[in-house]
């Protein structure tokens, strides 16, 4: 069995550039990449605009006059994300999507990030993933995501259990700053009970047999771009991974579900369970999303769902 991500072969190869951005002060780097993969921009003439909506990387996007119409996403890796992010098979996905058209193009690869295509389109709100119409086009990308075998003729396993044992292992018992501390231990539960919920989970959820694809796995709202004259795409797929194909269905379904409302802290969108809208709704997201995903012209078992 495998977990790792075969790349087809004829693939586009990626150029790694010997460049490294300071997240603080990024034009400097920035214009180097800029010069290599746009040599014909004036670098007087590049502008530059930060996005905010990420959680722990920096995302530029570089382009020149007053449209954008051709933009070089600058992705900057965030301070020791490396520890629970694989950075090559972060490439290896890209590589992988784009042999199959379901991603954006990727430039290149720095010593602290990469380059790649920016979509044109508008990053999605839960309000908008509750819309049936909308929904349907996510239900059809998904199901392009999890019908590429990159598993090389293996059986595919998921590797689910042992990624979240990991990301475990790097979770601090406590903070040396007062306030971080008293977060920590009044928000979050103790490592041993979270620790004991999952291993109650996957001995649950195992016995399901949901179908291992390739999952996107990072099914965020603003990770979804909408653009009405060419359907839905879903861009920032750097977790690609194989795993139980309810899994991505999860991730599509709790920012469906989070309630209206401003979003605090971490500026992410979080399902909050004691407010989901009533369950037909509920059904119908599922029931539309397995259906396209398996084919099964609604046969969908209720174990799966």
């Amino acid at each position: 069995m495998a977990t790792y991500i075969h790349v087809p072969e004829g693939a586009p190869e990626v150029p790694k550039l010997d460049v490294t951005l300071d997240e603080h002060d990024y034009r400097a780097g920035a214009l180097k990449l800029v010069k290599t993969l746009r040599p014909h921009w004036k670098p007087s003439e590049v502008k530059m605009k930060s996005f905010t909506d990420g959680i722990t990387n920096k995302l530029i996007g570089c382009h020149v006059g007053g449209s954008m119409q051709d933009v070089v996403l600058v992705r900057v890796y965030g301070y020791k994300t490396e520890l629970f992010v694989d950075r090559e098979n972060e490439v290896k996905s890209f590589r992988v999507l784009q042999a199959h058209r379901c991603a954006p193009r990727l430039y290149c690869t720095f010593n602290n990030g990469l380059c790649y295509e920016f979509l044109q389109g508008v990053a999605l709100e839960p309000e908008h993933i509750r819309s049936p119409a909308i929904f349907r086009h996510i239900a059809r990308q998904m199901a392009k995501y999890h019908a590429i075998h990159a598993h090389n003729g293996w059986v595919p396993q998921s590797d689910l259990w042992l990624k979240m044992s990991k990301f475990f292992s790097l979770v601090p018992a406590h903070f040396d700053d007062p306030e971080k501390d008293q977060r920590l231990n009044s928000e979050v539960s103790s490592g041993a009970c979270l620790r004991n919920e999952m291993i109650w989970l996957q001995q649950n959820l195992s016995k399901l047999g949901s179908p291992v694809v390739l999952c996107h796995n990072d099914l965020l709202c603003k990770n979804i771009i909408y653009n009405q004259q060419e359907d839905v795409s879903l861009p920032k797929s750097l977790h690609l991974l194989h795993r139980a194909i309810a899994t991505d269905w999860r991730c599509s379904v709790c920012p469906a579900r989070t309630p209206p409302g401003p979003v605090t802290n971490s500026r992410v969108s979080f399902c909050r369970p004691t407010l989901l809208s009533n369950f037909n709704q509920n059904f119908f997201f599922l029931h539309t999303i397995s259906s396209r995903a398996l084919g099964m012209q609604g046969n969908v078992k209720s174990n799966t769902l």
